[in-house]
């Protein structure tokens, strides 16, 4: 029988009788922006949803890609300001353009559909004690969107961050109350040598379905605010998973069956801490086959303040049996790989103040391997990859490079990157 066809069987036995979460939206999306000020100068920022959009401007843009982010700049300064349109979306698209992509799918003229997405447009020049409002047409992110508002003068610049859920969207994030966590006194705040030896006493894995069997190694640490970590991960590409659901999953198995794109297709639970992971990212291919994806926990330490997220990251090549799960993904064994691509992501974003290795995992390679909950082997230096976020920007030789566990060359045929040893000059 074609692994295909098993997969559909399963769904029908999955899908029980769960229904998804209902989509509540506000009758004015601009009740629910997102204010934040800078001395004199005022922003409000609120992504608009697929029905709120197509409200507002009796168009599908979601079905185009587009999703329109609502801006109010208020400017009492006494000298002018700019809007840089390149901080909300690199890619983001002109009012002519969204134009043109509805010509013809409307009894209106070109000239008249430019005129509303003009209209409708922000203006990018602040004139002193002003206030401009409007809409940036950015492409279309389903979950979670992060961008900043940019302003710039002479001799000014302003950034403000925003990172806000779009509606009707469930993350398995929105279900935790981070703040009741931990009891009140249970975290306790550390130096680097004290979260190096908190991080080396971990348990080497995370633990599979049955909340009992070791799994995935635990191979990943963040250290950062939540916001900041959201912001920089989404703005690198990377997805917010929806919680399982019966409509999730059956979106999953059709991306999977039909080579269909999912970005937020949800991950199965694994267990550190005694409960399921707090967060889950993850950056997909053409479908849920291939995708690279991380978990996350809120660890009961912070670093000189700062939270600490420990977490588990691994490579998806595909799907597979097993008699665990009956379908599962395959991971690449070779799971150091996947660690070295979120080091070089968050190297890439400017964001990573400092980065090292701590011991935890527990080294395997081919000849004596390691086993996930599903059965599948992989090739580890047995290190977790420490990687601490700062506030500005650090370009790539501005990386503090942590005098912890050291990475050797690589080696033949076992693992990306060799198995490591103490550091010494």
């Amino acid at each position: 029988m074609p692994l295909q066809l098993i997969v559909i069987m399963l769904f029908l036995l999955l899908v029980g009788c769960t229904t998804p979460p209902q989509q509540t939206e506000s009758l004015d999306y601009r009740a629910r922006a997102e204010t934040q000020v800078d001395d004199a100068v005022r922003v409000s920022a609120v992504v608009l949803s697929q029905q709120e959009s197509e409200n507002t401007f009796a168009l599908p843009l979601a079905e185009m890609g587009i999703q329109p982010v609502w801006l109010e700049i208020e400017n009492r300064e006494d000298s002018g300001l700019y809007l840089m349109l390149l901080s909300l979306d690199p890619n983001y698209f002109s009012p002519s353009e969204v134009a043109w992509m509805f010509q013809g799918e409307v009894d209106i003229s070109l000239d008249e559909l430019n005129d509303i997405f003009l209209d409708k447009h922000i203006r990018i020049i602040i004139p002193p004690h002003s206030t401009v409002s409007g809409y940036v047409y950015t492409n279309l992110d389903p979950g979670v969107k992060a961008f900043a508002v940019e302003l710039f003068g002479r001799r000014d610049h302003r950034t403000f961050e925003f990172v806000q859920t779009v509606p009707g969207f469930e993350a398995d994030f929105m279900r935790v109350d981070f703040a009741r966590l931990y009891a009140p006194g249970e975290v306790r705040d550390v130096d680097l040598d004290g979260l190096r030896q908190y991080l080396e006493g971990l348990p080497c894995c995370v633990l599979g379905g049955d909340a009992k069997t070791p799994g995935d190694p635990l191979n990943l640490v963040i250290v950062g605010e939540g916001n900041h970590v959201l912001s920089t991960l989404v703005r690198q590409g990377w997805d917010i998973t929806e919680t399982m659901r019966s409509d999730t999953v059956w979106r999953t198995i059709a991306s999977s069956v039909f080579q269909s794109k999912y970005r937020t297709s949800p991950v199965s639970p694994l267990y550190l801490f005694g409960r399921p992971q707090d967060a889950a990212l993850q950056k997909t291919r053409s479908s849920v086959d291939e995708r690279n994806h991380l978990r996350l926990w809120l660890a009961p330490v912070t670093l000189e303040g700062q939270k600490v997220w420990v977490g588990q990251i691994s490579r998806d090549i595909g799907v597979k049996l097993s008699r665990k799960t009956f379908v599962t993904h395959k991971i690449d064994p070779v799971v150091d790989e996947a660690r070295l691509y979120i080091t070089l992501d968050i190297a890439d974003s400017q964001s990573l103040q400092a980065v090292g290795y701590v011991k935890g995992v527990g080294y395997s390679d081919r000849e004596s391997p390691h086993f996930n909950y599903t059965e599948d082997p992989f090739y580890t230096d047995g290190l977790r990859v420490v990687l601490i976020f700062g506030k500005g920007r650090y370009p790539l030789d501005s990386i503090e490079l942590l005098r912890w566990e050291k990475l050797k060359p690589i080696k033949k045929t076992t693992n990306i990157i060799e198995r490591s040893g103490d550091q010494s000059d």
